[in-house]
């Protein structure tokens, strides 16, 4: 133990001394997710610029267009007299959405006859198509029950409660738990946070012992009869206990300052964040093991990086990713955290529904943690010279 200690001690040097280097370790993180807060801090999609085609020009149309108006989602910047117009205004991105009303609208529906109104999107940005289709569905059911509840009140001279039954038999009530504004921040903000600590123990840790091989410092720790274990455990401690420290500043940030919900226990996301960041250290550790130079560790460390946020599942679900990307998903530490994080937050699930994923990062763990170990040792053999060899200091 106090050759762990001692590494530990020399590894705190060598990062107290690199100033960008405790600058990134501690401060990345924070700079990261307090950006990606104030870039969410609106939480939904709001004020799509839009236009109004009207070729009915009727108190009828300009109920449905003044529906448009009120409803925070939409923000009319104006009316156009052609399809021309309007196709213009959308491809020079002037604005995002159309409402398009038909010139037989009034008529249509004092004759008791449907109609239509047409909404046209941009869907290059899925954002903002499907914040458009739900919010115009809304305002276009609700206007269409209304006409409907007052058409039979007139013509059938029913009460209103009655005109409302038999106008909507069917009706369609929604209830969205955990979530129900379909807030961005909650929905992105925890795994970005996550992502962003990945990045920071990735980039830093698979450089730890391809500089002492650079440097030839791994001859220093040979001659201080230094084994492979401590040189690999007293690298991983420092990081360790600074990650910790990250983590909590980032989550108060997020369940503070951004006001993302918590609902869960802290111990439990706290244990699972832990054993997360054990796991990326002894991936970035082996990484730079196995790899003959920083330059080539960072690389390989971008490699895996990279990728994780997409492949984890947290934005786009692994079942419904093809087979070759369900065997990436699996083979990355991010997968088996970033859910279980949010989901602990927003739903407050259980040590139960954790542990399958707690199991593989634990796994991950201790298949890598030994590996490197054995890797090293056999690099650190290869430095050993016939003097120290004779003097049989334990490899």
């Amino acid at each position: 133990m106090d050759k762990i200690l001692s590494i530990a001690s020399r590894e705190w040097q060598y990062i107290r001394g690199n100033k960008r280097l405790l600058f990134v370790m501690c401060f990345i993180p924070t700079l990261y997710i307090v950006l990606f807060g104030i870039m969410y801090s609106n939480h939904v999609v709001k004020h799509i610029k839009t236009v109004v085609l009207d070729y009915n020009n009727t108190a009828t149309s300009r109920i449905v267009v003044q529906a448009f108006r009120d409803s925070e989602k939409f923000d009319l910047v104006g009316q156009v007299s052609s399809e021309e117009e309007l196709r213009q205004m959308l491809e020079t991105r002037e604005v995002t959405a159309a409402v398009v009303l038909p010139e037989d609208l009034d008529t249509n529906l004092k004759k008791g006859q449907g109609s239509e109104v047409l909404v046209i999107v941009n869907g290059t940005n899925m954002l903002f198509s499907n914040a458009v289709m739900s919010a115009a569905n809304e305002i276009i059911s609700t206007l269409s029950a209304g006409v409907s509840i007052k058409t039979l009140e007139s013509s059938q001279a029913l009460l209103p409660e009655k005109a409302a039954a038999t106008a909507l038999p069917l009706r369609y009530r929604l209830r969205v738990w955990y979530n129900p504004t379909f807030n961005y921040a909650n929905f992105l903000l925890l795994g970005l946070a996550c992502t962003a600590l990945q990045q920071v123990i990735l980039l830093y840790m698979a450089v730890a012992v391809a500089r002492e091989k650079e440097t030839g410092a791994i001859k220093d720790l040979l001659a201080g009869g230094y084994r492979a274990h401590h040189v690999v455990l007293g690298k991983m401690i420092p990081y360790f206990l600074l990650n910790i420290v990250s983590a909590n500043v980032v989550l108060a940030l997020c369940f503070t300052v951004f006001q993302i919900p918590f609902r869960g226990h802290y111990p439990l996301l706290l244990l699972l964040i832990a054993v997360f960041i054990l796991a990326i250290l002894t991936l970035g550790i082996f990484l730079s093991i196995v790899c003959r130079s920083e330059l080539e560790a960072t690389q390989l460390a971008m490699l895996v990086a990279i990728p994780s946020f997409l492949f984890s599942g947290f934005t786009w679900p692994v079942q419904s990713m093809p087979l070759f990307a369900r065997a990436i998903s699996a083979s990355l530490p991010l997968t088996y955290l970033v859910s279980d994080v949010r989901d602990i937050a927003l739903m407050g699930i259980g040590f139960s529904q954790v542990l399958p994923n707690l199991l593989v990062l634990v796994g991950i763990f201790a298949v890598l943690l030994p590996a490197s170990i054995w890797c090293f040792n056999r690099q650190y053999q290869k430095f050993a010279t016939p003097v120290q060899q004779q003097s049989n200091i334990p490899l």
